[in-house]
């Protein structure tokens, strides 16, 4: 008997699972019986399918600013009536993967998405629809969406940026499929993000006008302030004190001028690799940013203490050689008594130095 169960029992066991598997076919075999999924529901009426969407963002990925793009990850829920659909079942039904085939979806697409999975086929995403008794739909999509965002730069690091995604159908016009938010605001799981600050959501929809026909599209807008901590850290500490470091050169000896002008060299250089190194992850656009300013100000105050180290060694040199002029001249004026005695110690030796560098003068 023991030796029977061992046997037997992973037949049993299989076929319990291939008889499980052919009652879920039937199901839905049974269940889209005479349903044609190539037709929209309430075509025969004439009249557009109204679909409603909302939107739960699970996390934002990277705002690039050299791009200009921007990364979310959310879910994209469509909810709408198939009439066909109702009073065939007692209880809600789900399909997901390759069983949504038998059913008609949408076709939704972001506008200003650069890379998107919202094309790709349900079976190689998460994805499902819930069919209530009533013929009520609900169809969720796993969605990630890289898309475009034109950023001003003009205020950077203090700005402000609002970032947009726009939904709409692919094939179908406003004669056919009409899309409305189901919702006033988008539910954000993660807020928090490294450079940026979420501030919230703005849900619109509208028409947009091609030469083909028009499109009905529902667009939630994002807004994100970005934190100043990075730049403070890295950019504005930094400069305040390579600047009131080139400012010890007002204190160093006026004849210094090689270690002066070496200190005020350097410091040039280094707010010049500050300022290319925080660009070189910027795009290249053609006005000059907040943070620009900033750096030329602090460029500008120390190309000024450079020069003034040079004014002050011209000016110091001059007014070297013209006490020296007035000493020569001095010295040829003086009364007879005087120029004996200095004669007499120029003959022993002192103030050789001086009456010589008088001779070449004259």
């Amino acid at each position: 008997m023991e030796t029977f169960s061992k046997i037997h029992l992973p037949v049993l066991l299989l076929l319990a699972c291939f008889r499980s598997v052919n009652c879920n076919d039937d199901v839905i075999s049974t269940f889209f019986a005479g349903y044609d999924k190539a037709v929209r529901p309430d075509f025969d009426k004439g009249k557009p399918t109204t679909i409603m969407a909302d939107l739960y963002v699970e996390s934002f990925g990277n705002i690039e600013e050299a791009n200009m793009e921007y990364k979310v990850y959310s879910y994209f829920r469509q909810r709408w009536t198939d009439s066909r659909l109702a009073g065939k079942l007692n209880r809600t039904l789900t399909i997901k993967t390759a069983d949504i085939e038998n059913i008609w979806v949408p076709d939704p697409y972001c506008y200003n998405a650069r890379e998107s999975n919202m094309m790709m086929p349900d079976a190689e995403i998460h994805s499902s629809v819930s069919i209530q008794p009533s013929g009520d739909v609900l169809y969720s999509k796993g969605v990630t969406v890289l898309a475009s965002c034109n950023m001003d730069l003009r205020s950077f690091p203090h700005d402000s940026q609002a970032c947009y995604l726009k939904f709409g159908s692919y094939s179908y016009s406003t004669a056919d499929i009409v899309f409305k938010w189901n919702a006033t605001d988008v539910a954000v799981g993660t807020e928090q993000m490294a450079q940026f600050e979420y501030r919230g959501a703005e849900l619109s929809s509208d028409i947009v006008v091609f030469a083909i026909g028009n499109y009905s599209i529902v667009t939630v807008t994002f807004s994100f302030k970005r934190r100043v901590g990075y730049y403070l850290i890295q950019v504005y500490f930094p400069d305040m004190f390579v600047v009131a470091l080139s400012w010890i050169v007002f204190w160093m000896d006026k004849d210094d001028m090689g270690n002066r002008m070496a200190l005020g060299i350097t410091t040039i250089l280094t707010i010049m690799f500050l300022l290319g190194s925080l660009n070189g992850t910027l795009p290249k656009v053609s006005y000059p940013k907040a943070l620009d300013w900033y750096l030329l100000m602090s460029f500008t105050f120390v190309f000024l203490s450079l020069v003034e180290c040079m004014v002050v060694f011209v000016l110091n040199l001059s007014a070297a050689e013209d006490k020296e002029q007035i000493k020569c001249k001095v010295n040829r004026e003086v009364p007879l008594s005087r120029k004996i005695s200095t004669s007499i110690k120029g003959a022993i030796g002192i103030n050789k130095d001086k009456k010589l560098s008088c001779n070449k003068r004259t």
